[in-house]
């Protein structure tokens, strides 16, 4: 058995998904990043797998109330920042206005948003920065319209992908991501000059992310094809370096020297708030419901709207955090044993092997991926998507349709 095959197995064993039907407030050690999800679209894009209402003006009120209501019992009063993503949380500016507002005094660090390039002008960009909105990720995809259009981007086109990041780059944002995806099986040469036209602008970060197959897309009866994937990332990293950009995460590229990043799904621990969101506190990981009924029903009875969960033990809470750490370009071992204690035997072993194999290399209490560790990280990221996250919002979405009263539309 390889090792990421013993890896994989482990996770089976450990990573239990148990349904919930509500919960109690999470207790966290530190200041947890907040997660808010905005689930209103105004178009469903063919490729999206994340939690989508239908944008219906008569829903925003309610739903910004329950927001503030859910965070009220969650009972934490700082967080260490703030990520709004959806959905189309760039969408209705009164609600990212009113959502922003109650939030942003909590925040230590920085307000994230993330941005469909159709809501791009120069007035709404400077509407959205005087919110507090200081890092923002751009979600152009591609600038190829066969690409866009083949990924159901109704509202978007090349033209609208160029204006866009014009126009966002140069906004005044403190920091600004660009989301780029690619499907191994278009043409290669699309998704480099995808990347070489980003960097282009000038964002401090682009983010190029392999096409994944989820249940109730159009892409559920495709496979993904990891060694084509992994051959297509590691041309784009060469393409990176060259224009000035360095491989900072398994799908990331920043600008060499820049300390900041903009990540949604590496950072330490976090609470979500919102349909569909999910929070981790070292321990426990949960999922909020995707049914919008069944949200307002649990917080107007006092309880968390939580519909799935995962309890760990010290060695799995370890395992899971020592990936996405990885995953995020290091693993800091004087962070571990400061959240979780000493390393378990297993634990210190399961390191050594890794080191000892070349998957992994030591700088002192710094762990980072090799070349080798960087490609098995991406098999292992991949298995990790399909094993547990898309059965659980695949479950809790079949679960919203059943539950649907209100006329919410829930795709």
């Amino acid at each position: 058995m390889s090792l990421t095959e013993r890896v994989m197995e482990l996770g089976k064993r450990l990573f239990i998904i148990e349904d919930a039907d509500g919960a109690g407030p999470l207790s966290f050690n530190s200041s947890p990043g907040l997660y808010i999800h905005i689930p209103f679209c105004p178009e469903f894009c063919s490729f999206c797998p994340y939690n989508k209402i239908k944008y219906d003006s008569k829903l925003t009120n309610k739903y910004l109330t329950t927001l503030k209501r859910e965070s009220d019992l969650q009972k934490i009063a700082q967080f260490s920042s703030i990520y709004i993503g959806g959905g189309t949380p760039s969408y209705d500016l009164n609600l990212l206005r009113g959502v922003v507002s109650h939030f942003r005094e909590m925040a230590n660090g920085e307000i994230a948003l993330e941005i469909h390039p159709a809501d791009v002008s120069i007035k709404r960009l400077e509407e959205i920065r005087e919110t507090g909105v200081n890092f923002v990720s751009l979600g152009i995809q591609s600038f190829d319209d066969f690409t866009l259009n083949s990924m159901g981007r109704r509202r978007q086109d090349s033209s609208v992908s160029h204006n866009s990041i014009a126009e966002t780059t140069s906004a005044g944002f403190d920091f600004v991501d660009v989301d780029l995806i690619f499907d191994y099986q278009l043409d290669r040469g699309r998704i480099v000059e995808d990347l070489e036209t980003a960097i282009s602008y000038g964002p401090e970060q682009v983010s190029v992310y392999p096409m994944m197959r989820f249940a109730d897309t159009a892409y559920k009866n495709t496979k993904n094809d990891p060694e084509k994937e992994l051959e297509i990332l590691e041309e784009l990293e060469n393409v990176a370096l060259t224009n000035g950009y360095v491989r900072d995460s398994l799908w990331t590229f920043k600008k060499r020297g820049e300390k900041r990043k903009y990540s949604s799904v590496s950072r330490e621990f976090f609470m979500g708030i919102g349909t569909s969101a999910s929070s981790f506190n070292g321990m426990d990981f949960r999922t909020n419901t995707f049914s919008l009924d069944e949200y307002f029903s649990f917080v107007d009875s006092g309880k968390l709207p939580v519909s799935k969960t995962i309890k760990m033990n010290k060695f799995s809470a370890i395992l899971y955090y020592s990936f996405w750490a990885l995953y995020g370009g290091h693993l800091d071992l004087g962070s571990v044993e400061e959240h979780f204690g000493r390393l378990p035997l297993r634990m210190r072993f399961l390191l050594y092997s890794t080191i000892t194999r070349g998957y992994l290399k030591r700088e002192s209490d710094i762990i980072k991926p090799t070349r080798l560790g960087t490609r098995e990280l991406h098999i292992i990221e991949e298995w990790l998507t399909y094993s547990f996250i898309d059965q659980i919002w695949a479950d809790l979405r079949s679960r919203a349709r059943d539950h649907s009263v209100s006329g919410e539309s829930v795709l």
